[in-house]
């Protein structure tokens, strides 16, 4: 395992990792979620093809990257540049990218704008949003997917680490998938204070921003329709039957089938693999989802090699 830091084209210095595999293996490339954090695809790397090396970084604004105090530098855009400036200082391209939730949205602009890098997207429950209704804004329908509140229960002070453990262990969406690696993956999230308090390393700035920048707030539209005209690469979307359940509200797909079927619409060739029985979370981080992530990832690496 190599952690390296890497200077983004802003200045912004990004917190990466990769765990090497075999030479000439797979390169896969991890693309995190709204809150989350590098370690994110620690679950999934014993399901990556034999030999796989996997790259994962800290989004701007969580982990150990640094994080703008301006929302302007923020985005999926801004993102999936980050991206490729990681790529491109490890000399890698050709690489399998896998994204979880906002890091499907953020693979999709990496291939769109970097296509040189990318050899196909895995996007794990992720990737499209529909027209927002008239009168709704970007913030209300991010309230809607991921349940009022979200933002503030973000922000919080936890008593201690252990208390959000306890937390995630207990939430009905996690139930059946809890491991080491997930456990990893949440204490990395963390900045523990003397006293033992914590908070997380995902600032509400940064992941407000982003959530609300899928839209064009002015035009009501997903800010990747234009660009999914620019994607050259195979696509696999690997959607889940619920969603993050923290609510009844939250309990439908973040992917529903007419969701997939628009974005297959303006994504010729998207293929759709539906993992049943699982939810926003154990899609990424459970053993089924993480079985079919693989599997799509070996389909992909295989596309072009040899």
């Amino acid at each position: 395992m190599t952690m390296l830091r890497v200077t983004a084209d802003d200045g912004v210095v990004l917190q990466a990792q990769v765990w090497p595999g075999e030479p000439g293996g797979p390169v896969v490339l991890g693309l995190h979620g709204l809150s989350a954090n590098r370690l994110g695809f620690g679950p999934l790397r014993p399901y990556l093809p034999a030999g796989a090396t996997l790259v994962s970084l800290d989004a701007r604004g969580r982990g150990l990257s640094d994080s703008p105090a301006d929302p302007s530098r923020y985005g999926m855009r801004r993102h999936a540049d980050d991206a490729a400036a990681v790529l491109r200082h490890l000399g890698l391209a050709e690489v399998v990218v896998v994204g979880h939730s906002m890091g499907a949205w953020v693979g999709l602009q990496l291939a769109a704008h970097h296509g040189d890098l990318v050899r196909g997207v895995v996007a794990v429950d992720g990737g499209w949003f529909a027209d927002l209704p008239a009168g709704v804004t970007p913030r209300a329908a991010v309230d809607a997917v991921m349940g009022a509140g979200w933002d503030v229960r973000l922000g919080a002070t936890l008593p201690s680490a252990q208390v959000l453990l306890d937390a995630f262990q207990a939430h009905p969406a996690f139930v059946g998938i809890w491991s080491d690696a997930l456990a990893e993956h949440l204490l990395e999230g963390l900045d523990i204070a003397a006293d033992g308090t914590a908070t997380a390393r995902c600032t509400v700035l940064a992941a407000t921003a982003d959530a609300v920048s899928y839209w064009d707030p002015v035009g009501q539209r997903p800010t990747l329709r234009e660009d999914l005209d620019l994607v050259r690469c195979p696509v696999t979307l690997v959607r889940a039957t619920a969603g993050f359940c923290v609510s009844p509200e939250t309990m439908a797909p973040m992917m529903p089938e007419a969701a997939c079927a628009e974005f297959a619409a303006e994504l010729p060739g998207l293929r759709v693999r539906t993992v049943e029985g699982t939810n926003h979370y154990s899609v990424g981080y459970g053993p089924s989802g993480a079985a079919a992530i693989g599997a799509e990832v070996a389909t992909l690496a295989a596309v072009g090699a040899g």
